[in-house]
């Protein structure tokens, strides 16, 4: 019993030195979280707790937002914890610590002081790219065959980035977007997954379907004097790190 508390203490302390790792440097994130985790993922990894590798895109749009067009593919990569409460729950911490939302328009007019390079990119197609550390903490009903989860999260996210590239007549122009943003957004996250467990050598891959409901004005009032909250759809893969002995169990299955 207390060896069995022991690894549940040591996995949930190397989950949250993976959030912290998120946190030290945005840029270097990436690279940090993912060694840890492939370093120390099948190591911490019990039938009540393991860390997955979190992967996808999803398609933005904001909410009485004029002259936009299309839903742009944006990239997201992050880790989750995954921690066993019964039979059927489970909880999810996660953070995606390159998450980011793009939104197309057909007319954005620069607004730098000189006159003339306003001049040159008024009325010109643009793109937003707004960057974002994002932490949901999923409660995931799963059903007895093991094959479909259900999820759903509150999700809070922070701004790190936020640029324009407006296409002019001469070539492109960014502009840096993030007095026009807003530090933070939150909303809801509703998630349904289907799970291949005999895939990548009985580990398991999670295919997840995600719909997202934003709370917060995204943009300020003085890019957008209405409401312009954001919604996306998205599509994650999850890649479980377990222990050989479940995964073997799982292809026996």
């Amino acid at each position: 019993m207390q060896l069995k508390s022991e690894r549940n203490l040591r996995s949930l302390t190397i989950a949250s030195l993976l959030f912290i790792a998120a946190f030290c440097s945005i840029q270097k994130a990436s690279g940090q979280a993912a060694i840890i985790a492939l370093l120390v993922g099948d190591k911490v990894a019990s039938e009540n707790f393991n860390l997955s590798m979190e992967l996808g895109g999803n398609f933005s749009q904001f909410s009485n937002l004029q002259n936009t067009k299309g839903r742009p593919l944006a990239i997201n990569f992050g880790i989750a914890g995954n921690l066993l409460l019964s039979k059927n729950w489970f909880l999810s911490p996660t953070i995606y610590f390159l998450s980011r939302r793009k939104l197309d328009l057909s007319s954005l007019s620069l607004n730098s002081g000189n006159l003339n390079l306003d001049k040159e990119f008024m009325d010109k197609p643009a793109q937003i790219k707004v960057g974002y550390i994002d932490i949901p903490i999923f409660l995931f009903f799963q059903t007895n065959s093991k094959k479909f989860r259900f999820g759903m999260a509150p999700q809070v996210s922070f701004l790190v980035g936020s640029e324009a590239v407006i296409t002019g007549d001469q070539g492109d122009f960014k502009q840096n977007f993030e007095s026009f943003t807003n530090d933070m957004d939150y909303g809801l996250l509703g998630d349904f997954a289907y799970i291949l467990g005999k895939a990548h050598q009985g580990k398991g891959i999670h295919l997840h379907l995600r719909y997202y409901y934003g709370l917060a004005d995204v943009f300020t009032s003085d890019f957008s004097s209405d409401d312009n909250l954001a919604s996306y759809f998205s599509f994650h893969i999850s890649l479980p790190f377990i222990t050989d002995e479940l995964a073997a169990k799982n292809l026996a299955e």
